[in-house]
């Protein structure tokens, strides 16, 4: 590996240090890895995922039909790319060169690929148009044309002769390009930093900062949700480079050391993981492989202490389809601990945060409708958004006092009218399709108004209105037998809330009301 660290970025001199015991209250998982079967006596490193079943890595080993030339720095042929498959064993097989319009006549590696498979980002040496042009290295950009062949190269608008760049990784969602450079305003010797990707246009470089970055070296960042892997030569390793992982959003001060067997005496770097199956590759010069630096494989065998998820939705009305506002979701905890409880705004969207390997119930209840609940179980998928919608049953009937009414919103009007607003279009559906399933029932609408206003005008005010919503359901197909109308101004009120009593305006509110009351099922 050491080989591989004067390639990228031509390192002088590494550093080593004793190792330095931490009392972290963070730790990472355990994992059991394998050596595998592709690595040679040469140099094979630098894994990246391509869709779910192949893989891309680096190598200096002799292949037929690419140039063997060598490079004086360790005697070895440059660096070039291949691809393989990925079997039910994690072993890298049928592997052959990646594309002869990605590799060159010198090294090429570190290779990222956008969520389509249509762009390949690569570290390569300066050689473009059949030319050296420098010795530093730069991150190239290709697409892949009709034919499947790799066209269009460019090199990044960020490249410089006078630093490098190199190790691209792109996100998830193909927005962000991750990448390794010692430009002006590097921390370190090396630090790690992003840029948006917007359809072929690159926004800010930003420096991920001081809770990832160092004074010394950081390479082959790769992103798991909210959480980023990368390799450093800070203190406090087992051995040369070590793997590390944090927070890309920087709320953990400091980068927690995978530990053994992850990490080792040499240098350990290009961390990949498939957070569905729980394992992913890495490379290493440690004692004990088959040549210069290897491609191992492991297993994650328990939770990632920083791994968490999101639990998202929409509360929706079962016999609709509407959003429903105003509904209150709970999360609870497989003790059946109330963690947290929310209440909908009207688009009647929900959010929570969860850890990663658990058991969960959200409960939803809203005055009207039957409460539901519904199981999670989340994943060790770190980042992972569990997005559920919970349909929620609306009551057809509620009970006031010693008489039945349907449930329904109440029915508004134009101030001091007998205007019906068009915000009460859903609830009059609602009572035609209540009137279609019970074809029996006869009901009253009774309009109320509080005690404030004289009592005449009040009285008025309400049969006019019962008379307009009457009116209104006819038109909309409903038998006149089966409805009435009736005005009661306020001589129903509910509360205290009469003449002359001084009431808050909530109070008042309760009075202000209309009713469908079932005269007959």
């Amino acid at each position: 590996m050491r080989t591989l660290i004067n390639i990228f970025f031509i390192v002088s001199t590494l550093f080593s240090f004793a190792q330095i015991e931490r009392a972290d209250s963070i730790k990472g998982a355990e994992y059991s890895i394998k050596n595998l079967k592709v690595n040679t006596k040469y140099q094979d490193f630098g894994s990246t995922f391509m869709g779910k079943d192949k893989i891309v890595f680096s190598s200096s080993r002799k292949t037929a039909g690419l140039s063997n030339r060598k490079w004086k720095d360790n005697d070895q042929p440059f660096l070039n790319l291949y691809i393989g498959d990925l079997n039910n064993q994690g072993e890298i097989t049928n592997v052959k060169p990646f594309s002869s319009d990605v590799n060159s006549k010198y090294h090429d590696a570190f290779v990222a690929f956008t969520p389509d498979l249509k762009e390949v980002y690569f570290t390569s040496n300066n050689y473009m148009g059949g030319k050296l042009k420098s010795d530093g290295l730069k991150i190239f950009r290709a697409a892949i044309g009709e034919k499947g062949h790799w066209e269009d190269f460019s090199s990044l608008p960020f490249n410089d002769d006078d630093y490098d760049t190199g190790h691209p990784m792109i996100s998830a969602d193909g927005k962000k390009l991750y990448f390794v450079s010692n430009m002006p305003g590097t921390m370190g010797d090396t630090d790690i930093f992003v840029v948006d990707l917007n359809q072929g246009h690159y926004g800010k470089i930003i420096n991920l900062g001081k809770t990832i970055n160092s004074k010394y070296k950081e390479y082959s960042p790769y992103i798991d949700g909210d959480v980023i892997y990368f390799s450093s030569n800070r203190p406090g390793g087992k051995g040369g480079f070590d793997i590390y992982m944090t927070k890309l959003d920087g709320s953990i001060p400091e980068p927690i050391n995978l530990g053994e067997p992850m990490n080792s005496k040499g240098d350990d770097i290009s961390f990949i993981i498939d957070s569905d199956k729980l394992q992913g590759y890495f490379s290493s010069n440690r004692n004990g492989g088959m040549g210069d630096d290897d491609i191992y494989s492991f297993k994650q065998k328990t939770t990632i202490a920083i791994c968490d998820q999101i639990a998202t939705g929409i509360i929706k009305d079962k016999v609709t389809g509407n959003r429903v506002g105003n509904a209150f979701v709970a999360l609870i905890d497989e003790e059946g601990n109330r963690i947290r409880k929310i209440e909908t705004a009207f688009d009647g969207a929900y959010y929570f945060g969860v850890d990663c390997a658990e058991n969960y119930t959200i409960e939803v209840t809203k005055n009207g409708y039957f409460s539901n609940t519904i199981n999670l179980s989340t994943s060790h998928k770190n980042g992972y958004d569990n997005n559920e919608v919970i349909f929620i049953e609306e009551k057809e009937f509620m009970n006031r006092k010693d008489y039945e009414i349907l449930n329904v919103p109440n029915i508004t009007f134009t101030i001091n009218t007998a205007e019906i607003t068009e915000a009460s279009e859903r609830a009059l559906e609602k009572v035609m399709r209540l009137m279609s399933k019970y074809p029996k029932m006869v009901i009253e609408f009774g309009a109320h108004t509080d005690s404030r206003g004289p009592d005449a005008y009040n009285l008025s005010l309400t049969k006019s209105r019962a008379a307009a919503t009457v009116d209104n359901l006819i038109e909309k197909g409903l038998d006149p037998r089966r409805i009435t109308g009736k005005g009661y101004g306020e001589t129903e009120l509910l509360n205290k809330c009469a003449n002359d009593v001084k009431c808050t305006e909530l109070e008042h509110l309760e009075n202000k009301r209309t009713e469908f009351v079932v005269i007959r099922k």
